[in-house]
């Protein structure tokens, strides 16, 4: 019975085999309908539409091994799929659209013929396996190349982007290498400089191009132990955890190393700040000036902080009032609050410091000299020991 069987299948086979120029034919048609494919020359989908005919008559046979290099062919037609920008999901739906129209064919025929049913789903079942196990192999080729050339575009894209940020490159220079990646000489970008403790640069560069969504330019790498980045469009979805980035812009492209230059100043001054996320100019404000004005800070630091660290022996929670007094507006009864005290203890404290330090915090110009000598403090880090 079971010679019978692979004896009928085999006569299947070998009519396969003598229409194998008309399969070829109707494969390329299947192939052809798929819009990305419209890229790949039928000249080199015929070899793989004829090797897909010898193989299902091979199979069908029960040949358990097939023709030398069947899994290499496969993965070569991947491979070059994947450099002609055909989706991996368009190489396995024409692959397995030509194995389908095979399996009709041979069912056709084997009604034709009137071969058992024990035939038919044998063959059947045979086709699908040698489908199975070749769709694999070619997946596998397409993922190499994909794996490959995404290599290369990172390393391209890292190369770029240093070369755009410092400065060495003429905008005519940046026009030409940025084909790629959206940069045009009429359009203004944003730069960003950003780091993490938990996050390696690669990881955070994912997230930061998450974070970015759908732009025109999207040019995101690590640089120097940290990530940068260009983009048509501000960051608004900020990464979560402990993220802290430095964004400049918007700046033509031949000032890129110079919003560079200000996201990495923003970015060192969120650092010391202690802030997290994503800080403009605008959201870090004076904080900016406060880093960037050391001897002034250190004149302010001197007047408003040293005489409450020196005498006081409640000298952190004096200043930590005069901190809460002045981000709440100098509302007692908010600050007080904030602090977890009563209003009383909240008022004693602003009046032991200004009585140690003589500063009047009704006065507007007093108020901003100890906010600064207060910003500075965080910068300054605490006293020494022998202060």
């Amino acid at each position: 019975m079971s010679e019978l069987i692979e004896a009928e299948i085999a006569l299947v086979a070998g009519q396969l085999l003598l229409a194998a120029e008309e399969l070829v034919a109707a494969q390329l048609r299947v192939t052809g309908s798929i819009d990305s494919y419209r890229v790949v020359p039928p000249a080199e989908v015929r070899p793989s539409a004829h090797r897909n005919v010898v193989r299902v008559a091979a199979a069908l046979r029960g040949e358990q091994s097939l023709p030398g290099g069947v899994a290499e062919d496969e993965r070569e037609t991947g491979r070059r799929r994947a450099l002609q920008g055909v989706p991996s999901s368009d190489v396995l739906a024409a692959y397995r659209r030509g194995i389908a129209l095979l399996r009709d064919e041979f069912l056709r025929i084997a009604r034709h013929n009137g071969i058992s049913a024990d035939a038919v789903l044998l063959g059947t079942r045979r086709i699908w396996q040698l489908g199975d196990h070749c769709s694999n192999d070619v997946l596998t080729g397409h993922r190499e190349a994909e794996s490959g050339l995404t290599r290369r575009e990172e390393q391209q894209r890292t190369t770029l982007l240093a070369r755009l940020l410092d400065g060495t490159m003429t905008t005519g220079q940046m026009v030409a290498a940025g084909v790629g990646f959206g940069l045009t000489a009429g359009e203004s970008y944003w730069v960003l400089r950003a780091r993490s403790a938990g996050t390696d640069p690669f990881e955070l560069t994912r997230a930061l191009e998450r974070a970015a969504g759908a732009q025109a330019t999207v040019l995101i790498s690590p640089y120097g132990g940290d990530v940068a980045g260009v983009l048509s469009q501000p960051v608004t979805d900020e990464p979560a955890g402990d993220v802290m980035a430095g964004l400049a812009g918007p700046v033509e492209l031949s000032r890129l190393s110079a919003g560079f230059a200000e996201a990495t100043r923003l970015l060192e001054a969120t650092a010391r700040f202690g802030h997290r996320g994503i800080v403009d100019r605008g959201r870090i404000g004076l904080r900016l000036a406060v880093a960037n004005e050391p001897e002034l800070g250190e004149y302010l630091y001197a007047g408003y902080v040293e005489p409450v660290e020196v005498e006081s022996a409640i000298g952190e929670a004096l200043l930590a009032s005069v901190e809460t007094y002045l981000s709440r507006r100098r509302s007692m009864p908010e600050a007080a609050a904030e602090l977890s005290v009563h209003v009383n203890t909240l008022r004693y404290r602003l009046d032991r410091f200004a009585a140690l330090t003589g500063a009047d915090l009704q006065d507007t110009e007093t108020v901003f000299e100890v906010w600064w000598a207060l910003q500075y403090r965080k910068l300054r880090g605490p006293p020494s020991d022998g202060a």
